[in-house]
């Protein structure tokens, strides 16, 4: 049974009508260009006071470095990708998660603003996020990185690892994975059943905003629905998926592609609960929280 808070979250979702930003077309369009205007979220000011950011763009790229103003050494290192369905930037939400992942590990956490559709296609944005892992690994040893993403920063994480591997570039150490949109295309027969008990997302303007990332490419080319992809040799992953989220279904379809793999996967099902309810303050999204803090303390 989902906690009280979450029901109420539900049902703030759905007075507010949230589920319209991907209600049709025309909403996604309208709503590239409120974001757009409004531009990407910042660390705020507790962030500011309470942590070490540090704001860089190596190789024209603009990306956030986020730690303690203690260093541990002993720490491992981040990488996170933010989710948004590749065409709206990084948000509130976002930041108050990752704060309270440096809070509770001492790890140091990079956030990059990669590219975002139509602006920039999938080609562009995983070419901008190889550059920022090769960036990384100058100074950080992949073996101790971890690979992080929500929703579309999911399916660009996957994407990421997919490219590595096709440059025999070193992976990272493990994935943790979000709720992460798997396949743009949105395919499986069982999301029209789904929909209508998610409050967030709609498969209509998914699709739209799936089309206008790919680009020149395919909508099933592997780098924008890593659903598709060669999954031999992924790093371990841990996997979050919700029942009421319309993404549910493709997680636990990659789960079992990854198994059968050989790739060790953790796959935790949230009973009842929405897309990328980890990152949300709810009592689920604390334990939530709390299993992935001891995914990024117990690796070696």
């Amino acid at each position: 049974m989902p906690s009280i808070q979450s029901q109420l979250l539900i049902a703030l979702l759905r007075i507010t009508r949230r589920k319209r930003i991907y209600s049709s077309v025309q909403a996604v369009l309208e709503g590239i260009k409120k974001v757009r205007n409004q531009g990407p979220a910042r660390p705020s000011g507790n962030m500011l006071r309470n942590l070490e950011v540090q704001h860089q763009t190596p190789d024209g790229i603009e990306l956030y470095q986020l730690s303690p103003q203690t260093p541990q050494a002993t720490a491992r290192h981040l990488l996170y990708l933010h989710g948004g369905a590749y065409i709206r930037p990084i948000t509130t939400h976002h930041w108050r998660f990752l704060q309270r992942l440096v809070e509770q590990t001492g790890c140091t956490i990079t956030v990059p603003l990669y590219p975002l559709a139509p602006e920039a296609s999938c080609k562009q944005a995983v070419d901008a996020v190889v550059r920022v892992y090769q960036h990384l690994c100058i100074t950080t040893d992949a073996g101790s990185l971890t690979l992080a993403g929500d929703s579309a920063g999911g399916g660009l994480s996957l994407a990421l690892c997919y490219a590595l591997r096709e440059k025999g570039l070193p992976l990272p150490a493990q994935l943790v994975l979000i709720c992460p949109w798997l396949d743009v295309s949105m395919q499986h027969p069982a999301i029209a059943a789904r929909e209508k008990h998610d409050p967030m997302l709609a498969a209509v303007g998914l699709k739209e905003a799936g089309r206008l990332y790919a680009g020149d490419l395919s909508v099933e080319h592997s780098h924008v629905s890593p659903l598709r992809g060669n999954l031999q040799g992924l790093p371990p992953t841990l996997l979050f998926a919700g029942t009421r989220d319309i993404a549910h279904h493709d997680a636990l379809l990659f789960a079992n592609k990854m198994r059968a793999a050989g790739v060790p996967v953790d796959l935790q099902i949230g009973e009842g609960m929405i897309h990328v309810w980890p990152i949300l303050p709810i009592p689920e999204g604390k334990k939530a929280l709390e299993l992935i803090v001891s995914c990024l303390t117990s690796a070696g």
